[in-house]
């Protein structure tokens, strides 16, 4: 199911790319937070917590803009060793379509955006891993977010603010057949940072 969703918003982003004058590609990094945390956090410790990597997502975003609207992927992981001192990963791979309301090439550029996603918790080393046609915890979500902009020519770097609504966990041949696989505990709130390059 993983495989057949990935490789349908691929196709999307790749049929729709014709109607699109620029593309960009980037790098971003993200910071997942749960209610409590988004009440005590502050500009300084977000700042601190990007700055140190600590808990800190990373990954590519690529991304087709029209004058008003953009459609982008993106994928974000997470490597750090278990309880257990083992080698794990968690990855998070999305699809959305995002409307600029003064224009993707403006200066300063206020967007909102929807889309839909997919995270997985899973071993990095697959000599430990026992089920390695699966992940250990997985859920689809799909979000909503605002962002803010700064384009200095070709250069955009951007901050995001995004919400998940998850949906899941999701069936798959776990250890024993159809059993489901466990949800991953998806904390609520995103805080996105990254810049790109547009080509067009």
């Amino acid at each position: 199911m993983k495989k057949m969703t990935i490789a349908v918003l691929v196709l999307a982003l790749l049929a729709a790319s014709g109607a699109f004058a620029d593309f960009a590609i980037g790098v971003n990094g993200a910071l997942y937070m749960g209610s409590e945390e988004l009440q005590d956090a502050t500009a300084r410790s977000i700042g601190q917590a990007f700055l140190s990597g600590e808990g800190i997502y990373y990954g590519l975003l690529a991304e087709f803009l029209g004058k008003y609207w953009g459609l982008g992927a993106a994928f974000m992981c997470s490597r750090y060793n278990s309880a257990f001192n083992l080698p794990m990963y968690d990855l998070d791979l999305n699809a959305y379509i995002a409307a600029h309301f003064l224009g993707t090439r403006f200066v300063v550029d206020p967007s909102v955006e929807a889309g839909l996603g997919w995270i997985q918790k899973d071993y990095a080393d697959p000599d430990v891993d026992d089920d390695p046609d699966n992940p250990i915890a997985a859920t689809f979500y799909w979000y909503l977010g605002g962002g803010l902009e700064l384009n200095i020519w070709r250069l955009g770097i951007f901050t995001k603010f995004i919400y998940h609504f998850p949906f899941g966990p999701v069936m798959g041949a776990g250890p024993l057949y159809g059993e489901p696989l466990a949800a991953f505990d998806l904390k609520p709130y995103k805080i996105v940072l990254g810049v790109k390059f547009i080509f067009g």
